[in-house]
Order: C-alpha cells, then structure tokens, then sequence
C-alpha cells in the first residue's frame, strides 16, 4: 500500500506544480523578464508584450491540463489499488510519460501562438 501512495505522489507532482504555477502564470508571470524563472525562450523574451502574452497563455493551457490529469491520474490510480505493484508501477510510469510529454506540447503550443501573433522583432500582427 506504501507503494501505491508513492506511485499516487508521483503522478500527481507534475500536475500540481502546473496548477500552481497556472495561477501566477495568468497574472502575467513574473513582472521583469529574467533567465532564472517563467516561460523563457526566445520568443518569450523578446520584450514585455511577448513575455506577458506568452505566460498568460501559457498558464491557461497548464490550467487546463493539469486539472485533467490530476482527476484522471487520481481515477485511474484508485481502479489499480488492489491490483499487483507491478501493475500500478507501470501504469504511473506511463501516466507519467504523458503528462512530460504534454508539458512540452504546451511549450509547442504557447511557441506556436507566440510566432501567431508576433513578428520576429516582438511587434503585435495587424
């Protein structure tokens, strides 16, 4: 049973930290753009507007998918709580692979509606 609480704490860890961090994401993210901590790439930092615009959407995707994970990840760990270790293991395994995974589908995604509404020097599309 420990190990099935422990399977249950790593599956939902990620998701979490996404729901968290969604929050101040939406608010802006942090208010000075730095290499330290928040969505930070090169499109994202090219100034205020694409670093703002970039956290917000990207806090709302992270929103989203976390809370669908955290539920889906909780369901499917209390349907495997009386099956074998190995069984369960496997399973938070690959839940876990997902929800990495997704987490850099959402890096792509917020990439992509950055290169939508940006030009290269950072300027809003007409």
């Amino acid at each position: 049973m420990q190990m099935w609480f422990f399977m249950l704490f790593i599956v939902i860890v990620l998701p979490f930290i996404m729901f968290m961090c969604s929050f101040y994401f939406i608010a802006g993210g942090p208010k000075n753009i730095n290499n330290i901590f928040g969505y930070r790439t090169g499109w994202s930092m090219i100034n205020k507007d694409t670093w703002t615009f970039a956290h917000e959407y990207c806090g709302k995707l992270w929103l989203k998918v976390s809370i669908i994970f955290i539920l889906a990840s909780i369901v499917i760990m209390l349907c495997l709580i009386k099956t074998d270790q190995r069984v369960f293991v496997a399973v938070g395994f690959v839940i876990f692979i997902a929800e990495f995974v997704t987490l850099f589908f959402t890096i792509n995604k917020t990439e992509k509606a950055l290169a939508d509404n940006f030009d290269i020097k950072g300027n809003r599309k007409k």
